[in-house]
């Protein structure tokens, strides 16, 4: 099927929704960082709540109508597509932020296999050399 993102910060919106689902469990402490943190970031800078809010919800809508999925988790090919794809319209040091906030999002209720697999294809799709997930 494909999917192509119209901005960055949908592609980044993206990699929030795979990590998320990754194990079919979108906990508090996901949800809280994204809030708390992800949000923050110099790329969703700028963005009200209801703007980040509105961005999430079109994206999973996007990604689910799209893609194979259980309901909740992306089948394992649509997981390779939207990382190439955001790679696509990710710039080098997007592609590095991209990263950097996925493994935090995914350590921030506890990295667990499934979301380790998902950051081993961004790590290496977008060239980044070192692992963040053992420190």
């Amino acid at each position: 099927m494909g999917i192509q993102f119209d901005r960055p910060v949908e592609a980044m919106a993206a990699i929030t929704w795979l990590i998320c689902s990754a194990d079919d469990v979108g906990s508090v402490e996901e949800r809280d960082f994204l809030h708390a943190h992800v949000r923050n970031t110099q790329d969703f800078s700028g963005m009200s709540r209801d703007d980040f809010c509105t961005l999430l919800a079109s994206t999973r809508t996007k990604l689910f109508k799209n893609f194979d999925n259980n309901g909740f988790c992306l089948a394992p090919p649509a997981i390779d597509e939207v990382i190439s794809s955001a790679g696509a319209i990710l710039n080098g040091d997007q592609k590095f932020q991209a990263y950097v906030m996925a493994v935090e999002l995914a350590k921030s209720d506890g990295l667990v296999e499934e979301e380790k697999v998902i950051l081993e294809k961004l790590r290496s799709r977008f060239q980044i050399s070192f692992d963040m997930t053992n420190e």
